[in-house]
């Protein structure tokens, strides 16, 4: 049987709060190892999806696609959770050890104290007719992940189409009407996930200061776009590779960050150097200091399927109908494997903040002039949790039109 696991969606929007507990305070030196986990593997998939995606945006969730695994891991044994563990940065790490992790994780991104609000809710639905779903599987996702679980008669297709979907719709707050188009035969589980995220600049940006400006695309071709953009103190960076911004959003939990080469970088693939190393000695080097940034308004968005991109990375058994080993999720009359992994993404920042999704459905300064920073050329996005440098999304802005 093929199994569709999760849809996960990362928004950037106004939401009311699903609270999540938290029992004990959580420090950022708690969950720093599962943390480099998200950015090394987010960086990972950045690189592969960047030499397989030509002249066209990209825009990736890790948080969205290292929780879909997590969760899908709780389900698999052997070879196939072996897989799974090292294209995770963590090969042999038990999963007593990573669910907890990842729920620290999980309660220190969501702490809420006005802006910016973050928000997660789970939900597996699986039939019962076509799978006997494993107790100890359903008690790690209530446990860890807090996802509730509904036996649906998915032979009755639009009814679970229906539910699935109009979970999806008021949990990304109407912003994605769905994540299904169909469900075959063969489907026995979906495992979804929405994240919601909402935040505004720490400073904005005055509108009336925004003008149309040129992006050069890397094929040359310019396009026309209003630049938002001040004259003040930034936290930024110019050393010998990469120049690059970061903007704080409110209370300064969660950052905006730009990168673009530097003139001495001649490299055209610059950006399949970036990795989770390059990018902690950009962060911890920067200063905070004048500067003129001008960076375009975007409105990107992203559609993709990973099995490819995961495969490459070394996840192979998960995606066999033959060699995949899902019993400890359950079973069924065949074998249960991962058949698609769906991502989709949209993302828009403007003068005031960030609005935006990302859906991951796996089924199963001198006195004179300061330094100016002009995204006007391809660049790199990254909007992480700054105390733990968790990145909810990693993108690259080929054409902000």
């Amino acid at each position: 049987m093929r199994l569709f696991l999760l849809a996960l969606s990362l928004w950037f929007i106004a939401c009311q709060k699903e609270s999540i507990p938290v029992p004990d305070p959580v420090s950022p030196d708690d969950v720093s190892g599962i943390a480099q986990m998200t950015l090394e593997t987010g960086w990972d998939i950045f690189r592969q999806e960047k030499q397989l995606s030509e002249e066209e945006n990209i825009l990736l969730s890790p948080l969205s696609i290292q929780t879909a695994m997590l969760m899908a891991s709780n389900g698999a044994s052997g070879n196939t959770l072996s897989e799974l563990m090292a294209t995770l940065h963590c090969p042999g790490c038990p999963l007593a050890d990573l669910n907890p992790l990842h729920k620290d994780l999980t309660t220190l991104l969501t702490q809420q104290s006005g802006q910016p609000e973050v928000t997660l809710a789970n939900h597996f639905f699986y039939d019962a007719n076509r799978m006997a779903v494993k107790t100890p599987f359903l008690d790690a996702l209530q446990a860890y992940y807090t996802c509730q679980a509904t036996d649906l008669p998915f032979a009755n297709e639009q009814q679970s189409l229906d539910a699935i979907n109009g979970w999806v719709y008021d949990h990304t707050h109407q912003k994605i009407d769905g994540i299904l188009d169909r469900i075959t035969d063969l489907d026995v589980a979906f495992l979804i996930n929405a994240l919601h995220f909402k935040a505004d600049w720490a400073k904005g940006f005055a509108e009336e200061e925004t003008v149309s400006l040129p992006f050069v695309k890397e094929n040359g071709e310019q396009v026309t776009v209003p630049f938002v953009n001040a004259d003040r103190n930034f936290t930024w960076i110019k050393d010998p590779e990469f120049h690059a911004v970061d903007i704080p959003f409110q209370d300064s939990t969660y950052g905006f960050t730009m990168i673009q080469p530097s003139p001495a970088n001649k490299d055209v693939d610059w950006a399949l150097s970036l990795d989770g190393a390059t990018y902690n000695r950009l962060v911890s080097g920067m200063v905070y200091d004048r500067a003129m940034v001008f960076f375009p308004r975007l409105k990107l968005a992203y559609d993709t399927d990973l099995i490819g991109t995961l495969t490459d990375l070394g996840v192979k058994d998960a995606f066999s109908g033959r060699d995949a080993d899902f019993t400890a999720m359950g079973t069924s009359s065949q074998n249960i494997y991962i058949s698609q992994i769906k991502h989709k993404a949209v993302l828009e920042v403007d003068e005031h903040g960030a609005e935006g999704a990302a859906v991951t459905s796996i089924g199963f300064a001198i006195t004179s002039l300061p330094p100016q920073f002009r995204f006007d050329h391809p660049f790199v996005l990254v909007l992480r949790h700054i105390p733990t440098n968790t990145p909810l999304f990693i993108g690259w802005v080929y054409d902000p039109s």
